[in-house]
């Protein structure tokens, strides 16, 4: 078994940082403090080749691998901030039209993904459910030629951002309860789209999730994403591999958290000498480089197993059981190092810690992954 990554995963790695450097690091102070990010952002990614990252090139796309998404969400996530989103969300979205959309669906919608002129949605969650497809209550009508959409998705991340999402409504003509899902294509300019204020989130700042209401939208049936019916199976693929993304950019936060410590610990004095001398200390941090260490390796080895096409429901579940708390437990030992300080907006390890804190919840909770990956073990 090879653990070197190949000299294009290094180049991209490499362009990662960089970019972090350049386009992230300036930014970041006007992103929390306007709780958003430049309109452009997508723009700047683009020009990276860093969207549409497994798209063929027939569409837009760089042709890669899930690999080399995952190295630069986990630069991404070095910087502390929002900006790994929509990047994440570009490419996951495009990934599913790639899979599922029909020649047509593909020719329309992924060049936009690609090329930064769109920002994509996914909307499962509703403020009744957020795993439950017979809970689901937005629903779409059939009328002629389109289908007639109403009700509300919650927590829509860029639902209020210029382009289109992958909605996931309840299909009236489908009386199959348990299959009666379908995944439609909207454009978020439509007549009756209309969104909430961003949520206020304990972190995240400018990660613009908000509240989509439908009023009688029209959604044309060749948006349709798959089969009717289909939609929640094309749902469980597409969350799987958010899951992998969501465990790059958390190790990305716990590896940030230990470099903010390992500086910490030689700049602090305690009677002359670096707090690094501690046995302690060096215990924590010994014990944080272990963490991170593992969690990388797995995550790796999820995407490289995504991208040998292996079915990879079980194993994203498995990642987030281990990794969420491997790396929120890193984040409060960084706090704890830093004492007082770490409690300060000052130090980067406070928004570390609360960062990390999002990733038990969101992209389905916790406690769902290990109902489905024990469940798995029992089948």
């Amino acid at each position: 078994m090879d653990f070197n990554l190949s000299p294009e995963s290094k180049m991209i790695a490499k362009a990662a940082q960089d970019f972090c450097k350049k386009e992230v690091l300036p930014i970041m102070d006007s992103i929390i403090e306007k709780d958003d990010y430049p309109d452009e952002l997508l723009m700047r990614f683009a020009k990276a080749r860093m969207l549409g990252m497994v798209v063929p090139k027939e569409y837009g796309g760089v042709g890669t691998s899930n690999l080399n998404i995952i190295l630069i969400l986990e630069e991404l996530g070095k910087t502390g901030s929002v900006c790994a989103y929509p990047m994440m969300m570009n490419n996951s979205t495009a990934e599913t039209i790639l899979h599922w959309g029909s020649e047509d669906v593909k020719k329309r919608f992924l060049p936009p993904l690609c090329d930064g002129s769109a920002y994509a949605s996914t909307a499962f969650t509703e403020p009744a459910t957020g795993s439950d497809p017979t809970a689901l209550t937005t629903t779409a009508v059939p009328d002629g030629d389109d289908f007639i959409v109403n009700g509300t998705k919650r927590y829509i991340t860029s639902g209020n951002k210029k382009g289109f999402g992958v909605f996931y409504l309840k299909d009236e003509e489908i009386k199959d309860q348990k299959g009666n899902v379908t995944a439609f294509i909207v454009d978020k300019s439509s007549q009756g789209y209309t969104t909430s204020a961003p949520w206020q989130f304990m972190g995240l700042e400018g990660i613009n999730c908000v509240d989509v209401f439908f009023k009688d939208v029209r959604v044309p049936r060749a948006n349709i994403l798959g089969e009717r019916g289909n939609g929640f199976r094309i749902l469980l693929r597409w969350i799987a591999g958010e899951r992998i993304e969501q465990a790059a950019y958390m190790v990305g936060l716990g590896q940030a958290a230990l470099d903010e410590s390992i500086q910490y610990s030689k700049e602090r004095l305690v009677r002359g000498k670096p707090m690094g001398f501690m046995q302690g200390i060096q215990w924590m941090l010994a014990e944080m480089k272990t963490k991170i260490d593992a969690c990388r390796l797995l995550t790796y080895r999820a995407a490289c197993l995504q991208d040998e096409g292996v079915h990879i429901d079980t194993l994203s579940s498995e990642l987030k059981i281990f990794v969420t708390p491997a790396v929120q437990d890193v984040t409060r030992m960084a706090l704890q190092i830093h004492g007082s300080y770490g409690y300060s907006k000052e130090y980067k390890v406070e928004r570390l810690f609360r960062y990390a804190a999002h990733a038990g919840v969101i992209a389905s909770s916790s406690e769902i992954n290990r109902s489905i990956a024990g469940s798995a073990l029992l089948r």
